[in-house]
């Protein structure tokens, strides 16, 4: 029985290293596309503000002339 166990041991160890590099790439994955997310709300924020500011800059000439 120790015999077969001896044979079986490294295998099912292989296979835990599989599961935790597989488990390792998904998170790096998810991470990468959370990254890719927040820079792109950012910019659209950014965009947003921008537009803003110049509807308010053209308000205020207008107001003012």
């Amino acid at each position: 029985m120790t015999h077969h166990a001896e044979q079986l041991f490294p295998i099912a160890v292989q296979e835990l290293i599989e599961i935790g590099e597989k488990a390792r790439k998904q998170r790096e994955q998810r991470e990468r596309a959370k990254q890719a997310s927040k820079a792109s709300f950012t910019r659209a924020c950014m965009h947003a503000a921008r537009e803003k500011q110049a509807k308010q800059l053209k308000l205020k000439l207008t107001t003012t002339l």
